[in-house]
């Protein structure tokens, strides 16, 4: 009895939970803006093994623009919302924020022992009906689709909801009393850092969570549908089951060990039509009701409301001219006082027949109706959907186990929660469709996808492709898939690169095409010079990723000859100073020397000559190197003015897009690459850290009220930002470098970068949190970095927050590894990754020792030489080593206060393994 009456006090404490938090939430006018919350109250916290105080949990109006996107590498996307609602249904080769599936949704019914059935659509229209919202102008995350309306105003939602996204996993929390039970849903696509088969797949995993919080047996149903839309173009509307291109669409059910699922196909479209392809509706569940072909809401609600389950009907019946069929499967649970059970769901897509769907200004083939077929990737391990489902049903422990173990390791951290938010929801960029990887497995990406931002919306990203310029700024993808990074270089240096030496900042598919060197290329129209002094530092950055000699030695002539030609064409005299015309990334010109491009020259010229020593070629090394000792010396006495770098150019006769004596956010961008490839100072160090203030102080807007962005408004007038670039001295030209007035991210989190990595802590948290506040859901998706276009790829430039971070450095090359913490050195952990496995590094400190470990989580981590920052106060008198139960024998070298420790022999860390390393 006493047991029964404490379960039912904890029932109407849960019913009292949600009915509270969905008063806060579900007001007349919506959300209440100012609710109270407290992280400490928050029980929706404690969902993630990560859980800690200062999560992000999105709430209220915070959730109108929440769109984390789902799917594999190369696949396309689809975004779970703020809703609980599928948007950006982007998986057929198309880019369209605003497409949308009608009729794929979730619901959940629950019947108490001794009370009436209920059941919910698991998506709340709370913010519906917003009047006084006004967007921002260059991103629409928050467009509700008209079908979801729809849906809700026919069928009943829950009250609210909670939404925790710790990329690459979505957490919801569903808030409505007549649930009765307590309902969570996790969703993924596997995402395993270094292997990007498994990254790739082409599918979504929706993980529900049941618990019954009464003393009494509860019986629950879940229940998932998914339209048929192959035909489907993603850009016309679709309304109800009805598109034009619609007709002989079939679902049929397939139910084996493991496994029930509803194929769906269509048999008229030709084998070659670019949407034609296969989808999956799967559960891992047995026992499951299923309702493969339905096209009326009306019948479907009334079968699910009445009982949980549906009328099972398999019978294939190919669907009318303009109509296709949606299926339906529900999971039945019966649930013990106090259990839990979980619901897994798959919608897998199979769509092999990618072509050049987008516009190639340098293709020297005028006619532009032909279809050049690139294919998938995907398409190689897969012949259908069905194929998809059945493959993670049977790596289904594999593929949740090792995105849970990267999402929980890298959130375990003792980093600032912002920072790894910026890290992770970039990280995101690889798997949207800015990212193709296409059927012989090379990886290319946009430098965004068309959008508001754009002012239209085109079949494919903006402006393609593998822009060299942007890229420059990228490096999750060369950190957590170095592979995919790897194919990038390949195509730069072995397809695009111009007999001449140079090579054009875009890319022209298939490589079968010819390419026409002297075609203007447009933003700039010149090959850019910046993307490619980036390709030498991407090039040398593969290398310590761990591609190795022998990919090096085949790339180094490639190198060689780009730097030739720079050196030859724009630095004819060897003093280490750019003169002449710089292409670049704000789609113009420069001219005259300046640091952003020459910084970047030389950081180039210490990197070639690092590789040149790799490769043996002495001279080319000795050269560069003397290259670099002029320019170190003679950039900076050219362009100095006591507080930052400007441009010394005759406005005279370049009195166009040009930013004299500005101060340029990006004028360290070569320092920031050259600190990231343990190059040291291409720069004076003193004038490096006096630049940084410089850039802070005068850049960064505490507000945006009074001024005109221009001519793109990334910051709403209550934002916080970092310009790129203004005139603190005067001498604004007339027309400045073009989008001066603007905020970029992927420039925010370059400079926030660079002031961690010169112990700036406090100025580069101050831009962090101005970043990740503008996109906090409120009024920007959390995942989509805007700039030219939706996902843009120099926000990707976030990865170096992590290291920086960490003072993490490393040379696969050398087995070599280094830490030194920004924050709370005393009891520091994060996450880490090498070319082979990654895991989690961590520092403890006592005024008795320092300990710090190495822990692998995945893979196997090689290392024979660590570096740590010392925090001792004397002399360290012993360092042990403990490896695997053996006290390791080392030699161990103090130079200031870094730590230099060596083992004998290449020790390998597998999963599991973990190194200790006690300084007394």
């Amino acid at each position: 009895m006493a047991q029964k009456r404490e379960a039912e006090i904890d029932r109407r404490t849960f019913l009292k939970e949600v009915s509270a938090g969905a008063a806060t939430l579900a007001t007349t006018a919506g959300f209440s803006v100012n609710a109270p919350y407290s992280a400490a109250e928050d029980s929706f916290s404690g969902v993630s093994v990560t859980a800690r105080s200062d999560r992000k949990v999105y709430r209220g109006v915070k959730l109108r623009a929440v769109a984390m996107p789902l799917g594999g590498i190369g696949t396309g996307s689809i975004a779970l919302a703020g809703d609980g609602g599928l948007r950006q249904w982007q998986v057929t080769h198309n880019v369209n924020h605003l497409a949308h599936v009608p009729h794929s949704f979730f619901a959940f019914w629950a019947k108490p022992a001794n009370g009436p059935p209920s059941a919910r659509v698991l998506q709340s229209p709370a913010l519906y009906q917003e009047s006084d919202f006004k967007p921002p102008i260059t991103t629409n995350d928050h467009v509700v689709p008209a079908e979801s309306k729809k849906l809700l105003a026919r069928l009943p939602g829950v009250k609210g909801l909670e939404f925790a996204g710790e990329y690459p996993i979505a957490e919801i929390r569903y808030l409505d009393p007549d649930l009765i039970a307590r309902v969570t849903l996790e969703a993924y696509s596997p995402f395993i850092p270094l292997d990007s088969k498994n990254s790739g797949l082409p599918l979504i995993v929706y993980e529900f969570q049941i618990e019954n919080p009464t003393p009494d047996f509860l019986r629950v149903s879940v229940l998932s549908t998914l339209q048929n839309f192959i035909g489907w173009d993603g850009h016309n509307a679709i309304t109800g089951v009805e598109y034009f291109a619609y007709g002989a669409n079939c679902n049929t059910v397939a139910r084996q060990a493991g496994l029930t699922a509803i194929e769906m196909s269509n048999s008229r479209l030709p084998a070659d039509f670019p949407f034609q392809g296969s989808l999956a509706l799967a559960t891992l569940a047995q026992n499951v009701s299923c309702l493969a072909q339905w096209d009326d809401l009306d019948h479907l609600w009334k079968q699910f409301a009445e009982d949980g389950n549906l009328d099972t009907r398999e019978n294939a019946v190919s669907s009318a001219e303009g109509r296709t069929w949606n299926g339906a499967l529900a999971v039945p649970i019966n649930l013990k006082p106090g259990e839990k059970q979980h619901v897994v769901f798959i919608h897998a897509w199979h769509f092999p027949n990618r072509y050049v769907n987008w516009s190639q200004p340098a293709l020297t083939i005028p006619d532009q109706r032909t279809k050049f077929y690139i294919g998938t990737m995907y398409g190689n391990w897969f012949r259908n959907a069905m194929e998809v489902a059945e493959y993670a049903r049977d790596n289904f422990t594999q593929l949740s186990q090792g995105t849970r173990a990267f999402r929980d390791t890298f959130y375990d951290s003792s980093l600032p929660y912002e920072l790894l938010d910026c890290v992770t929801s970039q990280a995101s960029i690889i798997r949207t469709p800015t990212c193709i990887r296409v059927q012989d497995g090379n990886f290319h990406g946009f430098e965004g996808c068309c959008g508001a931002s754009t002012g239209h919306c085109g079949d494919a990203g903006c402006c393609p492709l593998n822009c060299t310029h942007v890229w420059n700024y990228e490096q999750a993808l060369a950190r957590l898939f170095p592979d995919l990074e790897q194919t990038m270089r390949h195509t730069d240096l072995e397809i695009q690169q111009a007999p001449a030496g140079y090579i054009p900042h875009r890319t022209i598919l298939p490589f079968y095409l010819p390419r026409n060197w002297d075609r203007k290329i447009g933003g700039p129209e010149n090959p850019a010079l910046d993307g490619m002094l980036g390709t030498v530092l991407k090039t040398y950055r593969e290398y310590r990723q761990g591609a190795g000699n022998e990919w090096l030695l085949r790339l180094w002539p490639g190198v060689k000859k780009l730097m030739s030609y720079i050196m030859t064409t724009l630095d004819d005299d060897q003093d280490g100073v750019i003169q002449g015309e710089q292409p670049n990334t704000y789609d113009t010109s420069m001219y005259g020397p300046n640091s952003f491009i020459g910084g970047l020259y030389l950081a180039a010229l210490r990197a070639s000559e690092e590789m040149a020593r790799v490769a043996d070629d002495i001279p080319a090394a000795d050269q560069y190197k003397k290259v670099f000792e002029n320019g170190f010396t003679n950039l900076p006495a050219l362009i100095w003015n006591g507080e930052y770098y400007i441009q010394k150019v005759d406005l005279d006769k370049h009195p166009k897009n040009q930013f004299g004596m500005g101060c340029l956010s990006d004028q360290l961008l070569g320092q920031w690459w050259a600190h990231q490839l343990d190059l040291g100072y291409i720069l004076p160090p003193e004038q490096v850290r006096a630049t940084l203030r410089s850039i802070v102080r005068y850049n960064w807007r505490e507000t945006f009220a009074g001024f005109k962005q221009s001519p793109r408004v990334f910051a709403s007038e209550h934002d916080k930002g970092l310009l790129v670039c203004t005139w603190p001295k005067g001498g604004r030209p007339k027309s400045p470098t073009p989008y001066t007035d603007e905020v970029w991210t992927g420039m925010e989190y370059e400079v926030a970068g660079l002031l961690l990595q010169h112990d700036r802590v406090d100025d580069a948290m101050k831009i962090v949190r101005g970043v990740r506040d503008r996109y906090d859901g409120a009024e920007r998706s959390p995942w989509n970095d805007v700039e030219c276009g939706d996902h843009y790829a120099r926000a990707m430039s976030s990865w170096t927050l992590l290291e920086a971070a960490a003072g993490q450095r490393y040379n696969a090359a050398q087995s070599f590894l280094a830490f030194a913490p920004k924050f709370t050195s005393h009891d520091f952990r994060c996450f880490f990754i090498t070319s082979g496995g990654w895991g989690r590094f961590e520092q403890k400190l006592s005024p008795a020792s320092q300990i710090n470990s190495l822990t692998t989580v995945y893979g196997k981590i090689k290392l024979r030489t660590l570096e740590l920052a010392y925090a001792g106060q004397h002399l360290p008198q012993k360092v042990t080593g403990t490896f695997q139960a053996n006290t390791l024998p080392l030699k161990v070298t103090l130079s200031g206060k870094t730590l230099r420790i060596e083992s004998a022999t290449e020790l390998e860390l597998s999963a599991g393994d973990r190194l200790q390393l006690e300084i007394i």
